[in-house]
């Protein structure tokens, strides 16, 4: 003879096959609204370094040249082409000269213009030009001061300013997606026990 099933149910009062659900889970930590405040400032400074780090590229100097028309020597980095900066309003020219082998130096146009200015003035680039052997004989007339500097990179420029936008964007984005879902879980969970401190 079968036995009848009890009329309310199994003895632990759940449905037969189904346990006790689950206890809903707590609050996250607070240590995550710091992880995402943390983000967003490491945004803001890194897009400031790195603004700071492309703009002094583009502004570096290898040696100030008085114009005054006497041949001055200069050492440069063989890394890459150099140009001139001549100071804008002086008429300024400039030849240069590569002490190894005596000969004049070609320099070669620039695309497109360029210009910087800093506390010591303003200037335009002209030509740029291979710097041989590093040590060159530059002379300038028109008066003031010319500059010998890198050549500019525009596709490193280009994508040292590409990156300073896209890394601090990523770190602010992601600092506010962690303060957004944390904030959303800390709103509809229960609070956790003191005991539980650490992130989840």
């Amino acid at each position: 003879m079968t036995q009848a099933p009890p009329p309310y149910g199994t003895p632990s009062g759940y449905p037969p096959g189904h346990g006790p659900l689950p206890p809903p889970k707590k609050r996250p930590s607070g240590w995550w609204f710091v992880l995402g405040g943390a983000l967003v400032v490491a945004a803001v400074a890194v897009g400031v370094a790195m603004f700071v780090w492309v703009l002094s590229s583009f502004l570096e100097t290898d040696a100030k040249v008085p114009a005054d028309g006497q041949p001055h020597v200069v050492t440069v980095e063989t890394d890459g082409d150099r140009t001139l900066w001549l100071q804008d309003g002086t008429g300024q020219s400039c030849d240069v000269v590569d002490t190894r082998t005596g000969e004049a130096v070609a320099q070669d146009p620039l695309i497109g213009s360029y210009q910087r200015s800093d506390s010591d003035g303003e200037w335009h680039a002209t030509g740029s030009f291979d710097p041989g052997s590093g040590t060159l004989e530059v002379t300038c007339t028109g008066g003031g001061t010319a500059l010998v500097a890198p050549a500019p990179q525009i596709g490193s420029f280009a994508i040292g300013i590409l990156l300073t936008i896209l890394v601090p964007l990523g770190l602010g984005l992601a600092g506010l997606v962690v303060l957004l879902v944390t904030g959303i879980l800390w709103a509809v969970r229960p609070a956790r026990s003191p005991a539980a401190t650490t992130p989840r």
